[in-house]
């Protein structure tokens, strides 16, 4: 159950069952905003749509628990689909926090190390205003845009797993794509897949790099977060590179891949394994 702002507690039960972005509904044409993200990154609505991207939006606030409980979900979507390089663009909408608690909100919801979606805390990234704007009524309100500016749907909940948010857009309009990120301290970019996903005994990691890389860390967590492989990769190169990941090992079931490098995390995403 989301968590309504209003003070009037009983609202909160009318609400949840009612649209919760209260200024527009699906089918208009919504205006555009400008926030800053906590990297200082400008996002400018219509300069997404423009460039024919579609949008999606979380509003919520730091303080809130199931906008924590909820972020993974939207983390893993931004993740499949390209972290805002490839047809959709992820923006995270803060209410009333600043960039300290929205980044406080990142480390309470597990995301601050899995290069999270973009956003904008309430006050320092300007982000309550656009609250004000479009209504949000309660927290996370989750809504997707279309590349001219029309509202998809004003409220996607519940949200049980990311396909839930994938359903909302046009069936084809967005396709998935691995994520270009950058490695800390050295300012190399890579760009990381794992397949096939699901796995059964074995799954590649393939890293394409614009330089080379001495090594990088990874690591399998299973559901509970416990450590179940722990390997080093060494001497990646410029262009391609490929691991071949021991998945006959692991007990079937849902599992978390991380690759880091010095010490910082370039790459997290979760791995099923048969």
């Amino acid at each position: 159950m989301k968590k309504i702002y209003s003070i009037i507690i009983a609202l909160l039960f009318v609400s949840a069952a009612q649209a919760q972005l209260n200024n527009y509904d699906a089918g208009d044409v919504v205006p555009d905003f400008t926030v800053t993200d906590l990297d200082g990154v400008e996002h400018s609505l219509y300069e997404y749509t423009s460039s024919g991207k579609y949008v999606l939006l979380d509003f919520f606030a730091y303080w809130c628990g199931p906008c924590m409980a909820t972020a993974p979900t939207i983390n893993e979507f931004y993740h499949t689909y390209g972290c805002n390089e490839g047809d959709v663009i992820v923006i995270g909408l803060e209410y009333e926090g600043t960039d300290e608690q929205t980044h406080v909100f990142d480390e309470s919801a597990g995301i601050a190390d899995e290069n999270p979606y973009p956003a904008a805390s309430g006050i320092n990234g300007l982000a309550a205003a656009v609250h004000s704007t479009y209504g949000a009524a309660a927290f996370p309100t989750i809504v997707a845009i279309t590349p001219d500016n029309v509202l998809i749907d004003n409220d996607i909940w519940p949200i049980p797993s990311m396909e839930t948010i994938v359903s909302t857009f046009p069936a084809g309009s967005i396709n998935t794509m691995s994520c270009a990120l950058s490695v800390p301290e050295n300012g190399q970019h890579v760009s990381i897949s794992i397949s096939p996903n699901p796995a059964e005994d074995v799954a590649f990691i393939n890293a394409s790099l614009l330089a080379n890389l001495d090594h990088v860390n990874i690591t399998v967590y299973d559901q509970i977060g416990k450590i179940v492989i722990s390997q080093q990769w060494n001497n990646l190169t410029t262009g391609a590179n490929r691991f071949e990941l021991n998945t006959a090992v692991l007990n079937s079931g849902l599992h978390q891949v991380q690759l880091t490098s010095d010490n910082q995390t370039i790459y997290s995403q979760k791995l099923m394994v048969k």
